[in-house]
């Protein structure tokens, strides 16, 4: 089961958005604005995890050959158990957190809103003009759903004054932090890890 999960966890990732889609749906109403758009993100990333790995998929594919050249020492970035801890464990763990405690870590909801912005950033512009192409994998769920969630959390938190001082502060840096590193980068680091013989997380 473990194995599949591995193997396939963007397609359980696929069913558990619409299940997260269809909950927003029944208690979208008693949900707060940033609660709701935590919780639409969440789901978003879902969506766009579905487009880079499954349709058209070959995300791992295009980066190898368009961001680093079909560099032979850079396959290793997107092995399954690579692929499965940086999106499963530290992505899903992330947002998921940061919807469950937008009452009192609302600085978790603002990094992982800057995330989904930076994703877009880099699907729409940033990758396009590397590959001097018009489309890559992720670009249409960066652009019709991680992008307009961003802006619909950014601008009622805004409205509402719902964030605090310390919550921008901590949570402005820490974004641009994941948005820099993010899955790709990420990879790279566990796999300089490996090389070094630092135990981190099995790639294998």
């Amino acid at each position: 089961m473990f194995n599949f999960l591995k193997a396939r966890w963007f397609d359980v990732g696929l069913v558990i958005a619409f299940v997260t889609i269809k909950g927003i749906w029944m208690h979208a109403t008693k949900m707060s604005y940033a609660s709701l758009a935590l919780w639409m993100g969440f789901a978003a990333l879902l969506l766009h995890h579905a487009e880079e790995y499954h349709w058209p998929g070959n995300f791992p594919e295009w980066a190898h050959r368009i961001l680093f050249r079909n560099d032979p020492q850079r396959r290793y970035m997107f092995t399954v158990n690579a692929s499965f801890f940086t999106n499963v464990c530290v992505e899903w763990v992330t947002f998921i957190l940061a919807a469950a405690l937008v009452n009192v870590a609302l600085w978790l909801g603002i990094a992982t809103m800057l995330f989904c912005f930076g994703n877009f950033i880099k699907h729409a512009v940033y990758y396009n003009i590397k590959a001097r192409s018009r489309y890559n994998p992720g670009m249409l769920t960066a652009v019709f759903f991680l992008l307009p969630v961003s802006l619909f959390f950014f601008i009622n938190v805004i409205r509402h004054n719902t964030a605090s001082l310390w919550d921008w502060v901590i949570g402005i840096p820490l974004g641009i932090f994941f948005t820099l590193v993010s899955s790709v980068k990420l990879m790279e680091w566990l796999q300089r890890a490996k090389e070094k013989k630092i135990s981190v997380v099995p790639l294998v």
